[in-house]
């Protein structure tokens, strides 16, 4: 999803982008990967890929999700160290954060406490390739830095009602509801928050972020700065799709932490912030999810 909004960002800004897709190049192989970076005139990389499932899809598939995330993670970064290649920006993920870490979340809490244990896999797998550009920044010179962001939504991204993120899987799952009139279960009580960021968004801060990388720390959050409880989440959904029905709740349905807020104190030195309201991101997305439906 985000590489559909990025690559294009990038090319307009003057940039000549190389963007293989998965069959090009399996970032799980590693002699094909260093292949492609000693082949290629590149000047820096920014490591998109991801094994990325909801709540549910992530809890089954632990091991599948840490081990292909941390695969492609070590491959890029050996690669790109054995290329030449000193600059690399990972896009990480706000599960990195200890369970109990205290929110806002600060990046000094990163490895201070356990992992969210429904998505463990994927959150440690994200924590390891951190830690592994921070140690290739200490060994060899480089600069491999990461960015933590929020909960990530928009046109392209996974609207499966089986392994697709809540927000998305949640619309579709509305919109269905809508057309054959049923209820809309949600899972928990809906007091669980959560801070969304608009993909487009995020892809303008990293165009930002490579046009002056060296102010950029070597780790730091990215997000909207707006939480929203889920229970809101399903009525600003239901106004957006026209969903009149029944809001029901589930009470053993997992729900992940009750709240993920990010510190952006770097974001705001930095001078940036999302352009695009919470209401019209959703306005947006929905309208997408209905064309890809037609």
């Amino acid at each position: 999803m985000l590489g559909q909004h990025l690559v294009p960002m990038l090319k307009n800004r003057g940039h000549e982008v190389l963007a293989p897709s998965q069959e090009e190049l399996d970032l799980t192989d590693a002699e094909a990967t260093l292949v492609y970076t000693a082949s290629n005139p590149i000047d820096a990389v920014v490591h998109c890929a991801a094994y990325v499932a909801g709540i549910a899809s992530s809890k089954r598939n632990k091991h599948h999700s840490f081990d292909t995330n941390v695969t492609m993670g070590m491959n890029l970064i050996r690669s790109c160290v054995q290329s030449g290649i000193a600059t690399m920006l990972n896009i990480g993920s706000a599960t990195v954060y200890p369970s109990e870490a205290p929110q806002p979340l600060l990046e000094s809490s990163l490895g201070h406490g356990a992992f969210e244990g429904p998505i463990e896999g994927y959150a440690l797998s994200k924590y390891v390739v951190y830690r592994a550009c921070a140690m290739a920044n200490e060994q060899h010179g480089v600069a491999f830095k990461t960015i933590l962001p929020c909960n990530l939504f928009g046109p392209y991204d996974n609207f499966s009602l089986e392994t697709g993120h809540m927000l998305p899987a949640i619309l579709h799952r509305m919109h269905k509801a809508k057309q054959q009139n049923e209820p809309i279960v949600i899972w928990g009580d809906g007091s669980a928050k959560r801070e969304f960021l608009y993909a487009p968004d995020l892809a303008d801060f990293i165009c930002f972020a490579l046009e002056d990388f060296q102010r950029l720390p070597e780790v730091m959050n990215v997000g909207s700065g707006v939480e929203v409880s889920v229970k809101e989440m399903h009525q600003r959904m239901a106004k957006i799709t026209g969903f009149s029905g029944e809001l029901k709740h589930d009470y053993d349905r997992p729900v992940g932490r009750l709240r993920r807020c990010l510190n952006l104190h770097n974001q705001q030195r930095l001078g940036w912030s999302p352009k695009t309201p919470f209401e019209e991101a959703l306005a947006i997305t929905y309208d997408y999810l209905k064309e890809t439906l037609e």
